[in-house]
């Protein structure tokens, strides 16, 4: 009986070690998610800083461009002597918008090529930003499953 008694509560012991380890593992591994969760979401703040830097910097070509455009203009006119025409182009030349092709700046290749340029960078780390996301809320769930189990262990324990 009493040998008994004992086996009993060495398995009982070994069963306590056991999932005293288990759950240790756990938080390791939690802090290690953790962790991930952190690097992801400054990776994340980071992509989301040179989009905005991408677009200021969209956003002052095309005004350039405009200006440049307007400067065109200007010079045709006064080459071609209509002075009185110059004051009416700059309401148009300052009126157009930046469009998604920005078709104004058919005269400037090199500054469409940019500009194309920097919209694939856009678009690529738009694409970047998304699969951050995407692994930041698979991240997410993941902490939180670990969270549970470590949760349960402990109440088992």
């Amino acid at each position: 009986m009493l040998q008994q008694e004992l086996l009993s509560r060495t398995s009982l012991e070994t069963q306590k070690l056991d999932l005293m380890t288990e759950v240790s593992e756990l938080k390791l591994k939690l802090v290690g998610m953790e962790k991930e969760q952190r690097e992801q979401e400054e990776k994340q703040r980071k992509a989301e800083s040179v989009l905005n830097v991408i677009s200021e910097l969209q956003e002052q070509m095309c005004r350039l461009q405009l200006d440049i455009h307007r400067q065109i203009q200007e010079r045709l006119l006064h080459s071609r002597g209509h002075p009185e025409e110059v004051a009416a182009s700059d309401g148009v030349a300052e009126s157009q918008s930046c469009g998604q092709d920005c078709a104004c700046w058919e005269g400037s290749p090199e500054l469409l090529q940019e500009l194309r340029h920097l919209k694939i960078k856009v678009e690529e780390l738009e694409n970047e930003r998304n699969q951050y996301e995407w692994k930041l809320k698979a991240t997410k769930a993941e902490v939180a499953q670990l969270q549970e189990q470590v949760a349960l262990k402990d109440a088992e324990i």
